[in-house]
């Protein structure tokens, strides 16, 4: 079976856009879908680019650009406030999911309480990742205090920071991206490419 790798960030919107249609495209190509959760921040800073919504114009230029993605694929879609938020503790939990056979779940639920129901974090404090982690554990059946013990435990810091450094050297800048083989694909824009590279 082909496989896509799916490197995401939980605060980029591209990336909430592609899940969804990704999910439809491996679907149809009969593939499997690897997720690959990494800090997009840090990818930023290896790459030396910064993050779009410090360009005023190119933030407010995406804002109806990501409307428009999610009207075509029938999304809906709360855009949060604040943004950008803080996801490094979220992103850290994913990791001590993945290690637990939660990683899918937990990334589907986290992607729809943060951009389809106003649940994001609040801010760029730590703290204000807690409730929302909260949250994801009980609709996916985890301990809400262990789920926040593990994102805080060294292991889950350290598999975070090695997804992370091997994305960055595998050419990855920024996300949604995708491979499919050793054939890199950056944003949702690009899912039709990634289809034509799974029935290949």
């Amino acid at each position: 079976m082909n496989r896509m790798e799916f490197y995401y960030d939980l605060v980029s919107p591209y990336a909430y856009l592609a899940y969804a249609e990704a999910g439809r495209v491996a679907e149809r190509s009969g593939a499997e879908i690897v997720l690959r959760p990494v800090l997009l921040g840090a990818l930023h800073k290896a790459a030396g680019i910064k993050a779009p919504i410090e360009t005023p114009a190119k933030g407010r230029y995406q804002a109806r650009d990501i409307q428009r993605w999610a009207e075509r694929y029938g999304l809906p879609m709360r855009f949060p406030e604040p943004f950008p938020f803080r996801t490094l503790k979220t992103m850290r939990a994913v990791m001590w999911c993945a290690k637990r056979g939660s990683l899918e779940p937990f990334t589907r639920e986290a992607f729809a309480l943060f951009w389809e129901e106003g649940g994001a974090p609040k801010g760029l404090e730590a703290t204000e990742e807690d409730e929302p982690l909260r949250e994801v554990a009980r609709r996916v059946e985890l301990d809400p205090d262990e789920l926040l013990a593990g994102a805080a435990a060294d292991e889950a810091k350290q598999a975070l920071k090695e997804a992370t450094s091997e994305a960055a050297e595998r050419g990855v800048f920024a996300t949604p991206t995708f491979f499919v083989g050793d054939e890199m694909f950056w944003g949702n824009d690009r899912l039709d490419f990634v289809g034509e590279a799974l029935k290949v």
